[in-house]
């Protein structure tokens, strides 16, 4: 039984990083990452709006301070992502009610323009923390699990939730959707989450997932999707 589980071990475990929010003393450099703070932008960028309203800041990730590159993001150094001042936004494009915004390198990066915005989100710096394994939930299992021990999955495999690049999403109720009927015309895949969090003051639904998938179809491979599921 040990050998079995070993090896249906090896064929579904993913690495990942968690990022930690709060509870350390932040550092000088004002790239870091931050949960409820985006400082920076490019040149011609401004603050995001929604109905004439600024839009909340989300987080600032910092990818060069990462373990690894996470799938999809290889070329990219920063990500600041912004979210709607009401409410949460359901199957909206980039941009409407969300915006994601990359970058390929820190040094192209200007002082983005702060202006008041209202936002509940707490400030809080936030550290990258490798995890050797992630395991699928039971809907996002690639392979057909044995016989033996299904009935023990959630026993033997654990999914990391959190604020986490790479690994497996934390799903709550089944696959995602990033659009109705999952016909989105980008064919995004999963990049990152954010997760519900007491410290960031910050609440997806009812305790709720955000996910976030990057393009994989021809021509759209920079296209993002936003979807999120609570309980």
């Amino acid at each position: 039984m040990d050998e079995l589980i070993g090896k249906f071990r090896e064929v579904i475990n993913r690495k990942a990083i968690v990022l930690d929010i709060g509870g350390f003393r932040p550092p000088e450099d004002p790239f870091f990452s931050w949960f409820g703070k985006v400082s920076f932008c490019r040149s011609g960028e401004e603050w995001p709006m929604q109905d004439g309203e600024p839009m909340h800041a989300l987080a600032q990730i910092n990818l060069t301070d990462f373990p690894f590159k996470p799938k999809g993001l290889e070329d990219i150094e920063f990500i600041t992502i912004f979210i709607g001042p009401e409410e949460l936004p359901i199957h909206a494009s980039n941009g409407n009610n969300w915006q994601i915004r990359t970058y390929e390198k820190v040094s192209d990066l200007i002082p983005l323009n702060q202006i008041e915005t209202g936002s509940w989100i707490k400030s809080l710096p936030m550290k990258s923390r490798l995890v050797e394994e992630d395991y699928p939930c039971w809907d996002d299992v690639p392979v057909e699990c044995p016989e033996e021990i299904d009935d023990d999955y959630y026993d033997l495999f654990d999914n990391v939730s959190g604020f986490k690049f790479g690994g497996w999403p934390t799903l709550l109720q089944a696959e995602i959707f990033w659009a109705p009927w999952n016909k989105h015309d980008a064919c995004p895949e999963y990049i990152f989450q954010i997760d519900t969090t007491e410290k960031g003051n910050w609440m997806w639904g009812d305790n709720g997932v955000g996910y976030f998938g990057k393009g994989t179809a021809e021509g759209k491979e920079n296209e993002w999707a936003l979807s999120w599921q609570c309980y």
